[in-house]
């Protein structure tokens, strides 16, 4: 009995939150009270209260042009309500080796700031954490946006991502980004919640709700960039293993006796992929990203390149789709040019028969946009908010 008044409480808080997330899902249309009774089954009293409470704290306010409308013959048109674009804030970033991407949104989810940050060749983790402390208090003085409406800092980090333990496990390319707890981090620094996930991940819900794509509610990503890395969304959730840790398929094992990789093993496709465009660590550039040009051209080594790299994200494609049957698959690249290319040779490769795959999956490919990922990391922490 004396857990019944907690759990009133938590019912409470996940009837409103469901509420709200329906309104914050209407966009600019808006939502009636009664539609939401018929989405969510509660009874038109209990909305009434939630929508009367959510009013009240500023949270909603009636779409504009709504309030007056009357309907001929019908009487009064239903109130229409939106989410109020100031009563809330989200930032989401994103870093890797090169760059800090950092944008800050309204309650309806539009940009209002953005900026990017080149790194140093040498930059360590602190630095970066320090960077990221800096730009946050700077900007929210810059916008006059107190910390009490700041929902939470959503961070798209590098590497194999901890969920459960809110850590990066290993980064190799930025010194000391390994075992680091940047949620427990930056949230005492900040004075503000901090969620993590993985960057390639961000950048596929982002691109898996905004992109275009026909992908049928499940799409898997590739992210090449200086190493390659992979994100599953399905039902608008991103796949995660048993162990609450993000997919590492720059690591899957293309040949034991492959060339060695950063994570200390052999015939990762990562390192055979590196092996094709050794510059890309060097020089910290993206894969292949000297080809555009040349391909353009006409170049045969820059054509046989790419085919080459194909090759081995099939190799990876066959055995995703072993385990996760995607039914379809996105190519993040540099540029156009050098998504477009792997995408056509995948799709060459991919259309001889397999027994064990009744549908070819989708192939689609587009240019690395920081901005989506700044947007998918933003909408991570509205998903936790609404929950």
């Amino acid at each position: 009995m004396q857990g019944n008044p907690l759990r009133a409480s938590d019912l409470r808080v996940h009837n409103q939150n469901m509420v709200l997330s329906l309104i914050h899902a209407s966009r600019d249309a808006g939502i009636s009270q009664s539609e939401v009774v018929q989405k969510t089954g509660l009874k038109a009293p209990t909305i009434f209260r939630i929508f009367t409470s959510l009013e009240e704290e500023g949270l909603i306010v009636p779409a504009q042009g709504n309030a007056e409308e009357i309907v001929a013959k019908k009487g009064r048109r239903p109130v229409l309500y939106v989410v109020s674009k100031h009563a809330r804030y989200t930032i989401g970033l994103e870093f890797w080796t090169a760059f800090l991407s950092l944008g800050v949104f309204d309650f309806q989810g539009e940009r209002i700031y953005s900026v990017m940050h080149p790194l140093s060749e040498s930059v360590q983790a602190g630095q970066v954490i320090d960077l990221i402390v800096d730009e946050i208090h700077r900007i929210l003085d810059e916008l006059s946006i107190p910390k009490q409406k700041i929902i939470g800092v959503g961070v798209a980090a590098p590497g194999q991502v901890d969920l459960a333990r809110k850590r990066v496990r290993y980064y190799p390319r930025i010194e000391g980004m390994k075992d680091i707890a940047l949620v427990d981090e930056l949230s005492s620094r900040l004075g503000l919640a901090v969620m993590i996930h993985n960057n390639c991940s961000a950048l596929a819900f982002s691109e898996y709700r905004y992109g275009g794509f026909d992908h049928q509610g499940s799409m898997f990503t590739f992210l090449l960039r200086t190493g390659v890395n992979g994100a599953f969304v399905h039902d608008d959730e991103i796949y995660i293993n048993s162990q609450n840790q993000t997919i590492e398929c720059g690591h899957i094992p293309i040949d034991s006796d492959g060339p060695r990789c950063s994570c200390g093993s052999r015939g990762c496709l990562q390192a055979y992929l590196q092996d094709l465009d050794p510059n890309s660590v060097e020089l910290r550039l993206a894969l292949f990203e000297g080809l555009e040009e040349k391909l353009q051209n006409g170049d045969g080594v820059a054509k046989r390149t790419i085919e080459r790299a194909a090759g081995y994200l099939v190799i990876a494609m066959k055995v995703l789709t072993r385990l996760l049957a995607p039914k379809s698959f996105l190519f993040v690249g540099c540029c156009e040019t050098i998504a477009q290319a792997l995408r056509e040779h995948v799709e060459h490769l991919l259309s001889e028969p397999d027994a064990f795959c009744s549908e070819t999956p989708q192939i689609f490919a587009t240019a690395y946009d920081p901005l989506l990922a700044q947007k998918g990391a933003s909408d991570l922490v509205l998903q936790e908010y609404f929950r």
